[in-house]
């Protein structure tokens, strides 16, 4: 579980972890996912493992699988949520926040998944959430990166998809939940108000907007959603949480 240290990525570890999964834990920094394991073990008296990487970095995803192994046992699910959101006129996206957009969101779902395709497909179950977006889905200003990375994110799903159509042991899904209460995006509200003429909280009001459900989406209802996922095992790839045609209750995915 990536990202896990806070927002989706620990509403998704809880919600794991309430159903009797061990979890180990992947964020940047020791402290704060050594912290997070510690309590979601505490809570729900499960196996977890705290690591940090840097999942940028190639060599800090093989080892992230690899300690995974090591400690917990093979995974048989895989949830990349890790990300970032940069926010900024197209014309200012220099190659470092391009890089950093497809490092975290394209380039370690691919690693990621190499290093753990083979204990995945031998747990004769293995399941591979790759935590999208609705920027996957459609465009939105001032984010070109961002949007860009997580196009990158839903297509990577459905190649792999594709592939793995005749493959029973293997199922991916790519989760596109619209604005979510998370710091990442509060932090794109306040670089959409600098290049603008709203307020943070105009911002804000106006991302819960367009939000099916006119509000913010909080993440541990993201979480029931790729729980419900893992639970019930339903063909498809793109799971939109914002379609208007979607039961929140019993989420569909496109075939």
């Amino acid at each position: 579980m990536t990202g896990a240290s806070r927002g989706i990525g620990r509403a998704i570890a809880e919600a794991l972890a309430h159903r009797a999964h061990s979890v180990a834990l992947v964020a940047r920094r020791q402290d704060t996912v050594e912290r997070a394991a510690q309590e979601i073990a505490e809570r729900h008296g499960v196996a977890t493992l705290g690591i940090a990487a840097d999942l940028r970095q190639a060599p800090d995803c093989a080892a992230a699988v690899a300690r995974c192994n090591a400690a917990l046992g093979a995974p048989r699910i895989l949830v990349h949520n890790a990300g970032t959101a940069p926010s900024a006129r197209f014309e200012d996206n220099d190659d470092a926040v391009l890089e950093e957009a497809l490092g975290l969101h394209v380039k370690a779902s691919f690693r990621l998944l190499r290093a753990a395709l083979p204990a995945l497909r031998a747990s004769g179950r293995g399941t591979v959430i790759l935590m999208g977006s609705t920027a996957g889905l459609r465009g939105f200003p001032f984010t070109t990166a961002y949007c860009a990375a997580k196009h990158g994110m839903v297509g990577l799903a459905r190649a792999l998809a594709a592939e793995w159509a005749r493959d029973r042991n293997l199922r991916v899904f790519v989760v596109c939940p619209g604005f979510v209460d998370t710091d990442i995006t509060r932090d794109a509200a306040r670089a959409v108000a600098a290049h603008g003429r709203k307020t943070v909280d105009e911002v804000l009001a106006a991302f819960a907007a367009q939000n099916r459900i006119g509000r913010l989406h909080r993440p541990d209802e993201v979480a029931a959603a790729v729980v419900r996922l893992i639970d019930a095992r339903p063909p498809g790839t793109v799971l939109d949480l914002d379609s208007p045609d979607l039961d929140p209750a019993n989420p569909q995915l496109e075939p």
